[in-house]
């Protein structure tokens, strides 16, 4: 092969084998492929160093940096989005039996909820959706989640005029792990986002949260206010959110290293945190607003900066019950873009 028609990867991939392994663990590879090659290539040449790497003889899908997809998905097409460091996870970790080989016992129980009122075409259209299903972000907080996947068959049985349009969203409706659990993010390698179709979904229900007006009491209040001396030597990050902006990024990280500060980058800082949820479902809103949080703190941040001022009110108001939720104090100061810019003018 032409050099010029070769890709060298370095690649980092996930083994576990419930038989003889206790913890999951990685191995990385040096991996030349041509530029035509399609994931399965990859996964192949892993194997061929490494008999211990295992994934499954049909309907492959696997987490390349965290990102769902297909094992027939062309490897440049990842590169020129990802790069060429990648890292290969079983779509969902805790439910491999053996590398990326799952239980996916789950897939079809979750369709057994619409199954009564469901035609071949619907299971047809419901089993194309196996990446999303594996996809879904709440799935990360609660394990027994139904999965985005069957919400999308809800919605399309509905739209099509399906006679059993009570009985569908009844069935979807579960208190503890149905769609007030759904905060839905295309996770999705160049899949198509259901965001309207999961919102519109939401609104045929009237959703109640379970929280107790005792859950949500708060006794005290976290103080926001910072000194605006100097911004230097403080350490910072940058909640972006769904405005997933790389413009924004790059303008806010200048202006927090040209204070003096430093810039810090933390792996959920464009995930939703809860925002959603925070009207139905308290404790999975705050648990995914302190996870968020927490990352940020831990990643080395004592200043988060959001660049949508509802998320600062959002996430100011629900810091205590957050702190409650995850078991540790949360010792961030939460602020606004201009906020920090009116900081960068006093540090100037």
């Amino acid at each position: 092969m032409p050099f010029e028609n070769i890709l060298n990867l370095k690649v980092k991939a996930f083994f576990f084998n419930s038989a003889t392994d206790y913890l999951p663990y990685y191995k990385n590879f040096d991996i030349n492929i041509d530029k035509g090659a399609i994931l399965l290539d990859i996964l192949n040449k892993i194997k061929e160093q490494n008999s211990d790497f295992s994934f499954p003889n049909k309907n492959i899908i696997l987490k390349i940096n965290n990102q769902i997809t297909t094992a027939n998905t062309l490897v440049i097409d990842i590169v020129n989005v990802m790069g060429t460091e990648l890292q290969i996870d079983p779509a969902t970790s805790y439910r491999s039996n053996n590398g990326l080989i799952l239980n996916d016992d789950d897939f079809m129980e979750s369709f057994r909820l619409l199954s009564p009122y469901a035609t071949d075409i619907d299971k047809e259209f419901y089993q194309s959706l196996y990446p999303t299903h594996y996809a879904s972000e709440s799935s990360l907080y609660n394990r027994q989640y139904i999965g985005d996947a069957i919400l999308i068959l809800a919605s399309k049985m509905i739209n099509d005029g399906n006679i059993h349009k009570k009985e569908i969203l009844a069935a979807i409706s579960d208190e503890f792990n149905g769609i007030r659990c759904c905060e839905y993010e295309n996770n999705v390698f160049e899949g198509k986002d259901y965001t309207e179709t999961i919102t519109n979904l939401k609104s045929m229900i009237n959703i109640k949260d379970t929280a107790t007006k005792c859950d949500k009491v708060s006794f005290r209040k976290k103080e926001h206010e910072l000194e605006l001396e100097t911004l230097e030597g403080a350490e910072l990050a940058l909640y972006l959110g769904e405005s997933n902006s790389s413009e924004l990024l790059s303008v806010t990280k200048e202006k927090i290293i040209n204070a003096g500060a430093k810039f810090i980058t933390f792996n959920m800082s464009t995930k939703l945190a809860g925002q959603t949820l925070m009207e139905i479902n308290f404790e999975l809103a705050h648990t995914k607003a302190g996870t968020m949080l927490l990352d940020a703190l831990d990643s080395g941040a004592d200043i988060l900066v959001c660049a949508k001022d509802t998320d600062v009110t959002i996430f100011q108001n629900a810091l205590v019950h957050c702190e409650k939720i995850m078991g540790r104090d949360i010792e961030l100061k939460i602020i606004s873009i201009s906020k920090l810019e009116e900081m960068c003018r006093v540090s100037a």
